[in-house]
């Protein structure tokens, strides 16, 4: 995933990229420090995703946002701001705006923001028809109850995705790999990996290492029997 930060303040803006630049899924993380600029990138350059502050000397984030919406630019943003008005978030609630994370927030609920939408892109980009369970993927219609998280999910990882791999498992016969799972569901194998390694460490999965002539060991996943 290609992201570009628009943040006016430099140090947020590269703390931002370097929390970004900790997710595996992230490949290319720019900054531009105005609505202007962002501009600019937007028509010279695709992003997958936009991090967007609202407030700007020389303009304002919902107003880049419907600029781009006019464009037809096709391209994801969540709201990144200190800005937790009323007008301002209906206002990027109507524009189609993924999520809206208010200053100061943690990383956890940074990461998961990202991953959610690193979900819904590949759920996107992944197929080229949709059935009713795709489209729930990707309009988040899967509810998860919290009475169904009994444990702690390592950092950065969201109950939504592990719930979505735990559901795919049942439809998984013999073994089966990162990839195959990420092709199923239209996610990154690198995002899908930390998933089923979590649950071979839960002990729902095993996993068996196959050595070829060159490169590393390729990870076969196998649902464990009770």
């Amino acid at each position: 995933m290609d992201i570009l930060i628009v943040e006016d303040d430099p140090m947020v803006g590269q703390i931002n990229q370097k929390f970004a630049r900790r997710l595996p899924f992230v490949r290319e993380c720019d900054i531009a420090d105005n609505p202007e600029t962002a501009k600019e990138d937007l028509l010279s350059k695709h992003y997958d995703l936009i991090l967007l502050d609202v407030y700007f000397p020389t303009g304002r984030g919902p107003d880049l946002l419907q600029w781009i919406r006019n464009e037809q630019i096709g391209v994801h943003v969540i709201f990144i701001t200190a800005d937790n008005s009323q007008e301002t978030v209906e206002r990027a609630a109507h524009l189609g705006a993924l999520d809206y994370l208010v200053k100061p927030f943690t990383f956890e609920r940074f990461s998961a923001a990202l991953e959610e939408a690193e979900v819904k892109i590949s759920s996107i980009k992944g197929s080229s028809s949709f059935n009713q369970e795709t489209l729930d993927r990707v309009f988040k219609k899967e509810k998860i109850p919290e009475e169904s998280q009994s444990f702690e999910l390592d950092k950065g990882m969201s109950m939504i995705t592990y719930k979505m791999v735990q559901s795919e498992l049942s439809r998984m016969t013999g073994e089966f790999t990162a990839e195959d799972m990420g092709d199923k569901l239209g996610m990154a194998r690198v995002t899908i990996r930390r998933y089923l390694d979590f649950m071979e460490k839960q002990g729902l999965l095993t996993v068996n290492l196959q050595y070829g002539k060159v490169g590393r060991p390729q990870h076969h996943y196998k649902v464990k029997q009770r």
